[in-house]
């Protein structure tokens, strides 16, 4: 039981709540990654099976809605914040443990389940899916409930769009609700932190490793959950954290300091006795055809740049900045693997190129009647890299991969958000907005930025982000023939050559399990290619990314932990970087540096982390002379340059920190 202790607040007296806030049941774990955060929970759950018990058969208290503040939360548009949804009732508590996790992690829960817990003492059932148990009476009988992100956020979004029900997850009052990885709800505007704070509970733990990753908002959305007053507020929050954060006062850090020892449990690796792990930066060098071709993108990218930061401040978070994002992503595929990462389209900009080519910034999409569905969806990931996918109306979040919905969602819930041709993006609640500004048709000016450009909108859908995001970057060529490819790149040839050492050292101990290795990479069509390699090199592999059902990832994890011919796993980082354990593993491969230096460091913790047996070694591959350099450089402001505001409402601080955003990408060329 935790109590939010007043002194944090203030130092003033009038400024004193009138009551103690009420006990918040719950906290925040956040041990480092691999630490057992998954066994810490199955043990709470089984250790407080009798008080689960008797708190079932208590009668349901309903949930009080919260008081709706008028016109909070309105734009440079004056749209007004929705009327909530009403709250479900309750129909029955249960003893259940809710535990809302990523896909990629059931697997992992139900093998943690068979190895600790003995048969037959407790019973957990897998909540997903279109052929799921919709009777709360039968949902509410287990021990533990599983299920994701995209199930709870569907549910009740289904209910929102009066679809009939039951929905059960909204209908029980569960004896606790548990978040792994829980700072996948750290967007407060998105629907999955306002699905996931709707679930009614005795008791709530957020779980995660990284509770603050970008900003203090982050810790922000963590209280909201839980429900710690009076920081569930973000009102509140800001006001008393926030705030004095902005103005460099010297007393917020210790009172900081005070709420989170207060609220949460956290251990470093330095309490457990886990192999050594040794960090190697290898820097690589070009072949002179792959210079040739990153010099001569290089110069395009260095003259766009000093034409698009100068004096085009009205166009900074649209078509300018994407113009400069596309330009780092060029330089860093063929950091990654030379010609082969690029497009068609890409390779085209640099055929018969000079150095004074002129750069013409709108011929790209002012003459068409939107912008291409490819390219639209290439905007979009660049967006949502680099933390900027928000609607330029309401500044609220468009949504994540996680969120996606369930078989039964139609097309209107599919609808992720829209795209101006000058790269705005739009979310479906503020679509009106635009349309009644512009008439969404014909030709005239952006209200936002005043370019002059084609008024209709380009739709942006969840289920078509997963394709493309998988896809966009393969050229063209059939990827699965080694005829039509060029490399293998300078890092692939030097991959194969570290793989090939192991492989020799493992036949060299029969008798002892062999060495493996995982190999990350931010791209699959990346890791298409390197599977080219290890075929042409008789390296046997497994594989696993986003596209891969549960059953086919549950495989592929088998695979690599018992079948000792499977030397290799390859991971795509947004897959393989939350919840798994890959111990099976002692060598780790990051082929390229990522924006978010945490989704490296998640990435590298799924094998060293408790169960490893034997000394971590990791190798992280940077080109030297490259974007690469530049962007370990860059990752410790990513913190600063994850979000273009920090809230402070004003129109000026945001194009202010619009600017400074664009400074620190320029800086990338110098």
């Amino acid at each position: 039981m935790l109590v939010a202790s007043r002194a944090i607040i203030t130092s003033s007296p009038d400024k004193y709540t009138i009551n103690h806030p009420p006990e918040t049941f719950g906290g925040i774990l956040a041990d480092m990654m691999g630490l057992g955060k998954t066994l810490s929970i199955l043990s709470l759950v089984t250790s407080t099976h009798d008080a689960a018990e008797e708190w079932s058969k208590s009668a349901p208290v309903q949930p009080q809605p919260p008081v709706h503040k008028k016109n909070q939360g309105q734009s440079r548009f004056n749209v007004p914040t929705p009327e909530p949804l009403a709250l479900t009732r309750i129909s029955r508590n249960s003893r259940a443990t809710l535990l809302v996790c990523p896909l990629t992690t059931i697997t992992n829960w139900e093998e943690q389940i068979k190895t600790h817990i003995k048969p037959g003492t407790f019973s957990y059932y897998i909540y997903h899916g279109s052929s799921r148990i919709r009777d709360p009476k039968k949902l509410a009988q287990y021990d533990l409930v599983i299920t994701t992100y995209g199930s709870v956020s569907t549910e009740v979004n289904a209910r929102h769009k009066r679809r009939p029900g039951p929905h059960p997850l909204e209908e029980i009052g569960w004896f606790r609700v548990v978040l792994d990885e829980a700072h996948m709800i750290r967007e407060q505007s998105t629907l999955q932190f306002k699905a996931i704070c709707r679930l009614q509970a005795n008791r709530r733990w957020a779980v995660t490793g990284t509770p603050v990753q970008n900003k203090l908002d982050d810790l922000a959305a963590l209280l909201a959950f839980i429900r710690l007053q009076p920081f569930d507020d973000k009102s509140k929050f800001t006001q008393y954290l926030v705030a004095p954060f902005k103005v460099c006062d010297p007393e917020v850090v210790p009172k900081l300091r005070v709420l989170v020892d207060s609220i949460t449990l956290r251990r470093l690796k330095d309490k457990i006795d886990l192999p050594p792990r040794k960090d190697q930066l290898v820097k690589l060098h070009f072949s002179p055809s792959e210079e040739k071709l990153y010099k001569s993108f290089e110069r395009n990218a260095q003259d766009k740049v000093a034409v698009l930061s100068s004096g085009r401040d009205k166009m900074v978070g649209g078509k300018s900045y994407i113009h400069i994002l596309q330009s780092i992503l060029r330089l860093r595929l063929i950091s990654a693997h030379g010609r082969d990462l690029l497009s068609e389209e890409d390779l085209a900009l640099v055929q018969g190129m000079t150095e004074d080519s002129a750069i013409d910034l709108d011929s790209d999409d002012d003459d068409r009647p939107a912008i291409g569905e490819t390219r639209a969806y290439e905007v979009l990931e660049l967006m949502q890299e680099t933390n900027v996918d928000k609607c330029f109306i309401c500044d609220k979040k468009l949504g994540t991969r996680e969120g996606s919905t369930d078989v039964e969602s139609d097309k209107e819930d599919n609808i992720l958000g829209y795209l101006t041709a000058c790269f705005h993006l739009i979310c479906p609640s503020c679509k009106p907005t635009w349309d009644g500004e512009t008439g969404n048709h014909g030709t005239g000016r952006c209200p936002m930025c005043s370019s002059h450009i084609r008024l209709s909108l380009t739709e942006l859908r969840k289920d078509k982000a997963d394709v493309e995001h998988d896809t966009h970057h393969k050229t063209g060529k059939k990827s699965s023939s080694l005829e039509s490819y060029s490399g293998p790149h300078t890092k692939t040839r030097a991959l194969v050559e570290d793989l090939l050492r192991t492989k020799a050292q493992s036949e060299a101990t029969p008798d002892e399990a062999p060495f493996k290795s995982v190999v990350f990479s931010g791209w699959t069509s990346h890791l298409d290619l390197i599977q080219l390699a290890l075929d042409k090199n008789g390296i046997k592999y497994t594989r696993l990314d986003g596209k891969m059902s549960r059953n086919a990832r549950t495989a592929a994890m088998d695979s690599f932990r018992d079948d000792n011919s499977v030397h290799v796993i390859l991971v795509s980082i947004m897959a393989g970087g939350l919840g798994l354990n890959l111990t099976a593993g002692s060598n780790v491969y990051v082929m390229e540096p990522q924006y978010n230096p945490a989704a490296e460091a998640q990435a590298v913790d799924r094998v060293h982390r408790l169960g490893q047996k034997r000394p971590v070694r990791t190798v992280r591959y940077i080109m030297a002379n490259s974007i690469e350099e530049k962007m370990l450089e860059l990752q410790e402001k990513k913190k600063q340059l994850a979000s273009l505001s920090m809230d402070r409402g004003k129109a000026m601080d945001k194009a202010e920190a619009a600017r400074q955003k664009l400074m620190d990408l320029r800086s990338l060329f110098k």
